[in-house]
């Protein structure tokens, strides 16, 4: 499966809030998020920063969530939050100021006290970065980890494949 941007157009706008979609070969539910490369997000050689893509893999793992019923804003006034504990990133082509990116997420795996996500990001159809992020499940009363809470888990297993 080869995600399309929705738009190349410069003016055109981008969808956020992705329909969660069965990928087949990834054998669980991904999401698909399109981000345009912002002038800002790019260094002095005009290509996208790489501390950037730890943040378009937020974005597509927070409409991820949100697409899943589980928006971050519910699990956090809920008494749950989870915090960044490990990454990884592999940078494979540059991109560049307007270039339309299509990020999929999904989970890759569940544990009973952290959430592991993974990235694929795609420009033109062509992979350009991947990854993971790990996130522990924090008690927000006092920051301590916590078991993933059974109204959490019974949504979160069924995502991970």
């Amino acid at each position: 499966m080869t995600p399309q941007p929705s738009s190349d157009n410069p003016q055109g706008p981008l969808p956020r809030n992705p329909e969660l979609v069965f990928d087949p070969q990834r054998k669980r539910q991904v999401g698909r998020t399109t981000i345009r490369v912002r002038y800002a997000e790019t260094d002095r050689m005009g290509i996208a920063y790489n501390a950037h893509y730890l943040t378009w893999f937020e974005i597509g793992r927070t409409e991820f969530m949100r697409s899943a019923g589980l928006p971050y804003r519910e699990v956090e006034s809920r008494g749950i939050n989870l915090p960044l504990v490990e990454t990884s990133l592999r940078l494979r082509v540059p991109v560049r100021y307007d270039d339309v990116l299509v990020t999929d997420t999904w989970i890759e795996r569940v544990r009973s006290r952290a959430v592991s996500f993974a990235y694929e990001i795609f420009h033109n159809g062509r992979l350009i970065a991947g990854g993971q992020t790990t996130h522990a499940f924090v008690r927000a009363s006092d920051n301590r980890s916590v078991a993933c809470p059974p109204w959490l888990q019974e949504k979160l297993t069924p995502l991970s494949g």
